[in-house]
């Protein structure tokens, strides 16, 4: 009888070992597959962030290119009224039409004098507040008569200016600088003009093919 009781206890307290054992491998593989969730959210997290961070990095390259694009675009609409009647002005001298030489010198005039240095860029900026006033001048002085010759002194140095306003601030299509040996007495003079065929504003019709293109700025 009393081995029959050992027995018995014994089976007991092994079964009750085998269930201790199978809740503690339970317990183990819960614990270990909690661990690899845990770890899958993390990379996943990582990841969402990492790719976060590209999206915003690419805004913010596109923020700043599409800046300073539309910087350089405000930058070439204001002086292209500025050029363009300036070579308005030109086409009127070398027609000898003082009145549309008057015309452009005021539109030109206009267009100087509503060009904000501080809306440039830095560079842009410099340059132009050398010209400006010189600029002014002399567009001031044409726009105030319509007798050729006087209009042709003023240009001698407008033309100066715009030369070296341009030599810095380079267009976008070619300009050509040109020459005059006769003007003046044989002492000669420059312009500036979109197209390379001679097309003198100082001879006017008497001798509009006289000059030659000595500079291309682009």
């Amino acid at each position: 009888m009393k081995r029959i009781l050992l027995i018995a206890v014994a089976a007991v307290t092994l079964t009750a070992c085998n269930n201790s054992k199978s809740d503690h491998t339970h317990a183990a593989h819960a614990a270990q597959e909690d661990q690899e969730k845990d770890a899958v959210t993390d990379q996943t997290k990582t990841k969402g962030a990492g790719v976060v961070d590209t999206i915003v990095k690419v805004a913010l390259v596109e923020t700043a290119a599409k800046t300073k694009t539309d910087a350089a675009v405000a930058k070439n609409r204001s002086l292209d009224e500025v050029y363009s009647a300036y070579f308005e002005l030109k086409d009127a001298l070398a027609r000898d039409n003082g009145q549309a030489a008057q015309q452009a010198a005021q539109k030109m005039q206009a267009a100087v004098a509503k060009i904000d240095a501080a809306k440039l860029e830095a560079a842009t900026a410099v340059a132009w507040k050398q010209y400006q006033r010189k600029l002014a001048f002399d567009t001031e002085h044409i726009a105030g008569i319509d007798e050729n010759e006087h209009q042709r002194e003023h240009f001698v140095t407008l033309s100066k200016n715009m030369y070296a306003l341009l030599k810095v601030l380079r267009p976008d299509a070619p300009v050509y600088y040109q020459h005059c040996p006769m003007y003046n007495e044989g002492k000669g003079a420059h312009w500036l003009s979109k197209q390379e065929a001679i097309d003198n504003p100082y001879m006017g019709k008497s001798m509009s093919t006289c000059g030659s293109t000595v500079e291309t700025i682009q």
